[in-house]
């Protein structure tokens, strides 16, 4: 198995309202990065893992656990923000699943 895609855990810290813009400003922070082997989660395995077909479902094997507070999951080459769905049992490291966010 290559661990060969760079997985990056996000926290998006809001701040505090900006009366010039009228929004308030959001502070992305960077929280962890690891090389990790992501595939796409098959149909099959969807149905049994997850009970429906969600598009978009990823699994991310690495070797070293994730922090524990983080909002979002980017992978490299891929623009989409990825939300963590569930964890597997893995004789070693760490695995998960991850579907697309579509917010």
């Amino acid at each position: 198995m290559r661990y060969d895609t760079k997985v990056y855990f996000w926290k998006d810290e809001t701040g505090k309202y900006n009366p010039v813009t009228h929004k308030h400003d959001n502070n992305l922070k960077l929280v962890f990065t690891a090389y990790a082997n992501v595939t796409d989660l098959g149909l099959a395995k969807q149905v049994e893992l997850l009970g429906s077909i969600k598009e978009g479902s990823k699994t991310i094997r690495m070797i070293d656990l994730p922090p524990d507070k983080y909002d979002f999951i980017k992978i490299e080459n891929d623009s989409h923000k990825y939300r963590f769905v569930n964890s597997l049992n893995v004789s070693k490291g760490y695995a998960m699943i991850v579907g697309r966010d579509n917010g």
